[in-house]
């Protein structure tokens, strides 16, 4: 008995821990994981999109608003995000510098809940 508990003791310890969210980026861009939810911000010639996970599966974007809070230097912007397809929102011609500091603001349009991120741009 002793040996089988000491066994599954060093078993348990050698696991690696899994996380809830993959912090890859998927699309090319900045990752932050804020608890079990993914945001991957991609900049682009055309804009900004924004891409959010939560536990591994997309969130659709068209039960959502949401915006993006931009500061560069002393200047703040505040740009609308539009859903555009299952999980993603854009924000078309939207130009975000290296060194922003880019706040998110999603809500849910039937709940009211929120779910924020920061990034700050590499």
């Amino acid at each position: 008995m002793k040996y089988a508990i000491a066994c599954l003791s060093l078993m348990l310890a050698a696991s690696p821990a899994l996380a809830h969210g993959d912090d890859k980026p998927r699309h090319g861009g900045q990752v932050v994981e804020i608890g079990d939810t993914v945001f991957e911000l991609v900049r682009a010639r055309g804009g900004v999109s924004l891409y959010v996970m939560e536990d591994g599966d997309e969130v659709p974007a068209s039960g959502m608003s949401g915006k993006l809070v931009v500061t560069t230097g002393a200047k703040k912007t505040e740009i609308a995000l539009t859903p555009a397809a299952r999980n993603q929102f854009v924000a078309k011609g939207a130009v975000v510098a290296s060194g922003s500091k880019v706040g998110v603001l999603l809500i849910d349009r039937q709940t009211q809940a929120r779910q924020t991120a920061t990034f700050v741009i590499r």
